[in-house]
């Protein structure tokens, strides 16, 4: 039996909605489409890349040697409530999305500025239960001791940056 998760979308003519990663394909999974700003493609793949990279499910992956059964320190209440292990977990991600994840993950590296790149870096840390970022902007602002809006401003400017080295 042939499953075909695509269906015509109804906003734009010759796109397609892909049912499984539900995000708008028409191309290649690794290609920028013409018809929208760069920019805003940079920001979509940055924040598909986070959930991407928190779904991904990696069983038996442990270091070889003596383990101890401690249970884990929280060194912040904060942290209690952000991950939950009795929550759902989002499903598996596509192979295109991870195609894509491997190549958003290189993008921090082509910002000079340190501000833009912390932002991008903490904006990818994604809970893979309730796909909430670890780093909303106003905690992520006061973490920089900046505005939230200027946290806000440097990913676009990096979302810019990135965009153009691909134009």
């Amino acid at each position: 039996m042939m499953r075909d998760s695509k269906v015509p979308a109804p906003c734009d003519p010759g796109e397609f909605v892909d049912v499984s990663a539900l995000a708008f394909r028409s191309r290649k999974p690794t290609e920028f489409s013409t018809l929208r700003p760069v920019v805003d493609q940079v920001a979509e793949w940055l924040e598909e890349a986070a959930t991407t990279l928190a779904t991904l499910h990696v069983k038996n992956l442990r270091p070889a040697g003596v383990k101890i059964n401690w249970p884990d320190i929280v060194m912040d209440r904060k942290d209690l409530d952000w991950f939950r292990a009795s929550d759902d977990i989002l499903p598996s991600p596509t192979a295109d999305a991870v195609a894509r994840m491997d190549i958003v993950l290189g993008w921090p590296g082509l910002l000079v500025d340190m501000g833009q790149r912390t932002v991008v870096n903490k904006r990818l840390i994604v809970n893979p239960y309730s796909g909430k970022y670890l780093w909303e902007w106003r905690p992520l602002g006061r973490h920089l001791g900046v505005d939230y809006k200027t946290a806000q401003a440097w990913h676009r400017r990096a979302c810019e940056v990135i965009g153009k080295k691909f134009s």
